[in-house]
Formats: C-alpha cells, structure tokens, sequence
C-alpha cells in the first residue's frame, strides 16, 4: 500500500476501530467482502473532517469499492423537529446541505482514492429506484402490526431526542423520528439489494442493528442479511485529550 502524505490539518487525527458487528458471527468475516456503503449523516459532528478522515482511511484499508450514502432527504424531518422549518422548507435546505457536503468532503475520499474506488449517492436518488416504495411499504407495515418492532424504533426516537431542543411536541417528535428511520430502512434495503452487503457507520443504529440479529424476522430480507459494520473514534495526538467517543445517532 502507497504511504499517504498525512500533513493536512485534518488527517491522522482519529482512528477509527471496530465497536459492533451485527450479526455477531460476521465479526471476523466481512472484511473478506469487497464492496460497502458509509452512511453519512448530515450536520453531525461524528462526520466533521478530523473525525470523517479517520472513517475514510479504515474503509481504505479493507474495502476496494464503497458507495458513501449522504442522508440528505430524510434530514429535512431533523430540521421540522430541531429548527421548526416548514416541510418543504426543509426538504430545500437538506438537499443543499448534501451537495455541498459532496463538494466540501471530496477530497477527503480522493486522499485514499488508490485503495478505494469511492461513489456518491444520495437517498433522494435511492427514493427514486423503483424497489424503494416496496420496500418502505413493508417496513411501514411491520411498525404498524409488530410490537417489538415499534417499541424498540420508538425508544431510539426517544434517546435521539432527550436533552434536545424540538419545536414539535414529544409525541410528534417520535412520530417523526420514526418516519425518519423507515425511510432510512428502506433505502439500506435498497443498497443491499444492489449488491452492497456490508453497511458502515461510526455509531449505534438501533433497530437496523437488531435486525440481522434475527430480532425482527418480519423485516424485509435484504436488512436480515445486511452486515452492519458500528465503528468508534479515538483521538491521536492532540485530539487524544478529548474524550474516546462511541458515537451517537445521526443529527
């Protein structure tokens, strides 16, 4: 492997390690796949650059392939419930704060361009694959006649927005959490099926997390069988004084 000129501000910073596989018993397996997908959520501070460049360089020294996945749709609900921004309001301003991610961050995934051929997709463009509404049907049901299902997709709304300033009521703000997490679901299902089985993100997800568990055996197949890869940050340097940091939920 060509060694990098690490002198930017930006890199070596963090490094990224493994917190959780699910299912367990891909633990020692999934980096024998070639392709993945990072999912990047939009305003978080797990994905300022020091931290994004630590996620970079460890998909770059496992997987030849990987599609970054920039949330930009579903962050309009996280600006309805944190800024009180109208729908279509919202809808405008997160399609903006995806692109310019895009164009910010670049050349954060081009550092390790050698190693990893790196695309971008959006959900907005996964919302438009003809699989998507099947998907997001199913999903839509198995909340509304699977308990397990809804309670544990309400009670991570609910540790996602304590301690947090929302301009809706509690039970909107978990009604629209949800919302947000079955539109997620679906274009992860959408992914799988398109050839991607290993799903990477630097923190916790969940209910996505329990499904290749076997938890929620009514969740589409493409979630069953999806590898979810929940990576934690350490700080190197002069970044090691702050605190080690599993990262949170999305916003």
């Amino acid at each position: 492997m060509k060694t990098h000129d690490m002198n930017s501000a930006w890199s070596n910073r963090y490094k990224a390690k493994v917190d959780r596989v699910s299912p367990h018993s891909e633990r020692n397996t999934f980096e024998r796949l070639d392709r993945c997908f990072l999912g990047v959520s939009l305003q978080n501070r797990n994905f300022a650059r020091p931290k994004l460049a630590g996620i970079v360089q460890w998909i770059g020294r496992r997987f030849p392939h990987c599609t970054v996945l920039v949330a930009d749709t579903v962050h309009r609900i996280t600006l309805e419930v944190t800024q009180g921004l109208a729908p279509e309001v919202a809808l405008i301003e997160a399609l903006a704060l995806g692109q310019e991610f895009i164009h910010r961050e670049r050349c954060v995934f081009e550092h390790w361009s050698e190693q990893t051929e790196f695309s971008f997709v959006t959900c907005g463009e996964i919302r438009q694959r003809p699989a998507y509404g099947g998907y997001h049907r199913e999903l839509v049901r198995l909340f509304e006649t699977d308990i397990p299902f809804s309670e544990s997709m309400e009670s991570f709304g609910h540790a996602y927005y304590r301690g947090r300033s929302a301009h809706l009521d509690p039970e909107q703000s978990i009604r629209r959490s949800v919302d947000y997490f079955l539109e997620e679901l679906a274009v992860f299902a959408c992914l799988q099926q398109e050839g991607l089985p290993v799903m990477v993100y630097p923190g916790s997800l969940g209910a996505l997390a329990e499904i290749p568990e076997g938890l929620h055996p009514g969740a589409p197949r493409e979630l069953r069988e999806l590898i979810v890869v929940s990576l934690r940050l350490k700080g190197r340097g002069s970044a090691r004084s702050r605190q080690t940091e599993s990262l949170s939920p999305r916003g």
